[in-house]
């Protein structure tokens, strides 16, 4: 009884609580789970044409999402995914397709719903199935590794999810009790499936490590360029301030010009290479922008004193500094280092200027690399210096990596967007879980198809033993009946139908004899002796009858009663006289008598027909009875001869 009203009200439940799921996430996964719910609880009222219908849907609602895990990238770019993605949902492909592992568990409960209650389609494995790719979403929950891909759904899904499982099985599972051959084809299957998403899992999860080295090492080679652009600039500014060393005065405008003008064109992002005189003006500049050009003549330790702690060591000759990140004279954030500049004598001139522009580095350096891939960022704490790429639609993985700039440690981060990750990520795991799970499904359906075969053929086999012994026991039964239709059931010898039988069949033969057998006051026997003993001499008379009479090729008969019969073909009336009265004379030795202990004594009469016409049964069982009846006239113990007619001899 619980359990009927469990299978009643899980389905609408479900239902229930799919819809709400579908109000506040709207997704495929929720949807799908609605679809799903609704065709459940159709199946429950035996609406099965609506439940078939819903399971359809269910399966092409979520078809798309699954080819997209499975095409591959050269085929479908993710690109178009997203485009065609964007159509029909807004947001993200991770948002129009439900997590690879739901997919599959939904499609699967849908097809097993699809397919009813009948297990030689495979619908308790498909219910497995999905069982299985729940279980299995519940460990992905408590992974330390972010995966690229969403391979589980919300606690919500699952718990909706297996609310409907619960349901179907509940359903489905009166109808798979007590099939030995069932659990045998799904065991093996069971195996497989399990082999086939643990080789998944590790398969995925090394595609996914490699993936994430391999964009971890992209992001490491920008790291290490820029750090190598870092000093190359730094070393070409000190042989810059070494070349005013071969001249006794300050540079004049033109020649800081055409020494400045070659050094810029390989670093673009030196917005100003400055001559700084030693009161901290600055006298010469290059390039000749706006910007740098309203600035000759200002003091910086006046218009900016921020820089004044590196600036002024270079002045005095004492030793290369560079400032802080600082707001520029030019705008935006950047680092100025300063470099001595001396004589031939030795003597301070002032310092040279080499104005960073920390964006225009960045921009420079970050330009080899693609900005649809993801966004670098380059930043001081919390304060963001510069930043290259596309922020949209941000993947799980982010990088961090200090960047050394002479005494400051700055960190470069990046992080790639989910579409660029996803169109490098294989799609063989995914390719490879698909086609385990047909094999488990095809596994099943071939054990299944040949323990039902063998199982029928065992029924067909016992069938057929059991047919085999019913002939055999029939045909034993008809023996004896024919036995006994034929003998005597007391004595065990012919009785008088078969006896009549054997006359007509030798009744050609020329002379044939009769003899009719009378044990002498048999009824004394069974009055005094009781009829047990009565019986156990028939018995006992038979056997020696039958015995006496077939060795003479005769056949002997019980008639009735104690009356015996013996029919002799070819034997004449004195040869069959010889045979009775040899019974006679072997019932007086075997010792069988009265109470009295008086032997027991046999009378017999016997007749031989000699001329060639047809014998008259009724005619010589007469003459025998005649013949009988003058033995026992006579005194008994004897044997008479009788006549058919005046032909015979008596």
């Amino acid at each position: 009884m619980p359990i009927a009203r469990a299978k009643h009200w899980l389905p609408i439940a479900a239902a229930c609580l799919a819809i709400a799921l579908v109000v506040m996430h709207p997704s495929a996964t929720s949807v799908g789970l609605v679809l799903l719910a609704l065709g459940s609880l159709c199946a429950q009222k035996e609406h099965w044409l609506f439940a078939r219908l819903l399971s359809v849907v269910t399966i092409g609602l979520l078809l798309p999402g699954l080819i997209s895990y499975l095409l591959p990238e050269s085929w479908v770019t993710t690109a178009r995914w997203e485009t065609l993605a964007a159509w029909i949902y807004p947001g993200s492909i991770e948002r129009f397709r439900a997590p690879l592992l739901m997919t599959l568990a939904l499609q699967l409960s849908a097809l097993a719903l699809l397919l009813g209650h009948r297990a030689r389609l495979g619908a308790p494995l498909l219910l497995v199935m999905a069982l299985l790719l729940s279980g299995l979403q519940l460990i992905y929950h408590y992974s330390t590794f972010t995966p690229l891909i969403r391979y589980a759904a919300s606690w919500p899904s699952l718990i909706i999810f297996s609310i409907v499982l619960l349901g179907q099985y509940l359903s489905s599972a009166p109808y798979w009790r007590g099939r030995r051959y069932r659990s045998r084809a799904l065991w093996p299957a069971c195996g497989l499936l399990m082999l086939a998403l643990l080789l998944w899992g590790q398969v995925h999860h090394e595609a996914e490590q490699n993936l994430h080295r391999q964009v971890e090492a992209r992001a490491w080679q920008a790291t290490m360029r820029l750090s190598h652009e870092i000093d190359n600039h730094l070393n070409t500014m000190r042989r810059f301030a070494g070349i005013w060393q071969l001249q006794t005065a300050p540079p004049n405008h033109q020649q800081w010009t055409d020494q400045a003008a070659s050094y810029h064109q390989d670093f673009r992002y030196l917005i100003n290479i400055a001559f700084i005189s030693p009161d901290s003006g600055i006298r010469h500049v290059y390039p000749f922008t706006e910007t740098n050009l309203i600035n000759i003549g200002l003091r910086l330790f006046d218009v900016q004193p921020e820089g004044r702690t590196a600036l002024e060591p270079a002045l005095m000759g004492q030793q290369e500094g560079n400032t802080d990140i600082i707001e520029l004279l030019q705008g935006g954030p950047g680092i100025v280092h300063y470099f001595p500049v001396f004589n031939a004598d030795g003597v301070s001139l002032g310092a040279s200027a080499m104005v960073v522009s920390l964006p225009l580095f960045a921009a420079e350096l970050f330009a080899q690399q693609p900005a649809s891939q993801g966004v670098i960022q380059w930043h001081d704490g919390a304060h963001i210096l510069a930043k290259h790429g596309d922020t949209t639609d941000p993947g799980p993985w982010a990088y961090h990596h200090p960047i050394y700039l002479l005494d400051k440690t700055l960190t470069l981060s990046y992080q790639p967007r989910r579409q660029y990750l996803i169109s490098q990520l294989p799609r063989l795991p995914s390719i490879s879980l698909v086609t385990g799970l047909t094999l488990a499904y095809l596994l099943y359906l071939v054990l299944y198809t040949f323990q039902r075969i063998g199982q029928q053929h065992s029924a067909m086999q016992k069938s057929n033993i059991a047919l085999q012994q019913e002939i055999k026991k029939r045909s034993k039964l008809q023996q004896e009946v024919e036995w006994l239709a034929r003998h005597d059931e007391l004595t065990g010898i012919a009785n008088r139908r078969y006896f009549l039988e054997q006359m007509e069949a030798s009744q050609a033969v020329r002379p044939t004899s009769l003899i009719l057998f009378d044990i002498d006051h048999f009824k004394r026997v069974n009055d005094q002796m009781g009829h047990l003993v009565g019986d156990e001499y028939l018995f006992t008379f038979a056997k020696l009858g039958e015995a006496a009479i077939e060795t003479h090729g005769g056949i002997f008969a019980r008639y009735g009663g104690e009356e015996f019969v013996a029919w002799l073909p070819g034997h004449t009336l004195s040869s069959a006289f010889n045979v009775a009265d040899e019974l006679r004379q072997r019932l007086a030795a075997s010792n069988l008598t009265h109470a009295d202990d008086t032997p027991i004594t046999l009378s017999a009469g016997v007749v031989t027909l000699n001329h060639p016409e047809n014998p008259d049964m009724a005619r010589m069982m007469q003459a025998a009875d005649e013949a009988l009846y003058n033995a026992k006239n006579n005194g008994r113990n004897r044997i008479e001869r009788g006549a058919l007619n005046a032909r015979e001899d008596v």
